[in-house]
């Protein structure tokens, strides 16, 4: 236990530097930098906190997975990176106008200051914590059994259901639009100085007067936050091949994962006042998870068809 503890330290201790490496050597604007310049002196102390929650939910996902090797780091890179970074900077690039500050090469800089760390630490927690078991397991299993097909093992495990997954993905999107709102609304927008960051005023309309007034002056959110939905939905989906014999282990592991966008929030934050941004990590701290909880269930039962063992 104190040997694992200690390993998962110092995957935080490297996530952390490398994060603080890579957004000190790539070009960011000089507004942004300047900015930037004056932070809080217990950033350190917060940034080690999300890295932890990162590297703890790499843990998770390896210890509970059947993949290995290569596999597994590209399909947990390509998972985190997507969940982790581009998810939560492509709202801000639809939410631009509240960010004068940063400009569209800044905003994808941000995004791909996240893969720097990703790229240093997955490697180091499979090594660390890959289940020995796989190769035990496949060495006493005949070959039509344990063929590797590029979304898991099939002959005799199972494949995934396109059908079924555009569907529950269509669900999941509209799911996704409705606990945005709602959240927004009711934890978010109740913040005075949240609505006037982004609006300019204190007023605080009525739910569906809000409702009306997005509708007026940006109607293409709801569009927007259905797609960011199903794409969130999609993010996990290679998790449910990867974890497919216990739903809790399944459903914990993608909230671990939709939980990272918010536990960075924790971070004192240059775009945001204070105030601002803790009203944004309580709101995404409970939107993510109930959401995460939903998707999961949904993701769990239906997109896995069983194929029978094939003779090479």
């Amino acid at each position: 236990m104190i040997k694992t503890v200690l390993k998962i330290f110092l995957a935080v201790i490297i996530y952390t530097v490398l994060f603080i490496t890579a957004n000190a050597l790539l070009p960011f604007s000089k507004e942004f930098k300047e900015l930037g310049s004056s932070g809080d002196p217990l950033s350190f102390l917060y940034l080690l906190i999300s890295s932890a929650w990162a590297c703890f939910t790499i843990y998770y996902i390896i210890k509970n997975t059947f993949y290995s090797g290569k596999k597994l780091l590209i399909n947990i890179l390509c998972i985190m990176f997507f969940v982790q970074y581009f998810m939560t900077q492509i709202e801000t690039l639809f939410f631009g106008n509240a960010f004068t500050v940063l400009t569209k090469l800044d905003i994808t800089l941000i995004m791909f200051a996240g893969l720097i760390p990703l790229l240093g630490t997955i490697p180091l927690l499979i090594k660390y914590f890959q289940n020995q078991n796989i190769e035990c397991e496949r060495s006493t299993c005949s070959a039509a059994t344990w063929k590797l097909r590029p979304f898991g093992l099939v002959g005799g495990s199972s494949k995934l259901c396109i059908k079924d997954i555009s569907i529950k993905l269509g669900i999941i999107g509209i799911i996704y639009l409705c606990i945005y709102m709602l959240f927004g609304y009711f934890v978010a927008w109740q913040f005075e100085e949240l609505r006037i960051f982004y609006t300019g005023s204190a007023e605080k309309l009525s739910f569906w007067g809000q409702m009306n007034n997005i509708t007026k002056t940006n109607p293409i959110t709801f569009p927007f936050q259905i797609l960011r939905g199903a794409l969130f939905g999609a993010a996990v989906v290679p998790i449910r091949n990867m974890i497919n014999k216990n739903k809790k282990v399944f459903i914990t592991s993608v909230c671990l994962i939709y939980l990272c966008t918010a536990i960075v929030l924790i971070i004192p934050n240059v775009l945001f006042p204070d105030i601002v941004r803790i009203a944004h990590l309580i709101e995404m701290t409970g939107s993510m998870l109930l959401f995460g909880i939903i998707a999961g269930n949904i993701l769990w039962a239906g997109i896995l068809q069983r194929s029978s063992p094939r003779i090479l």
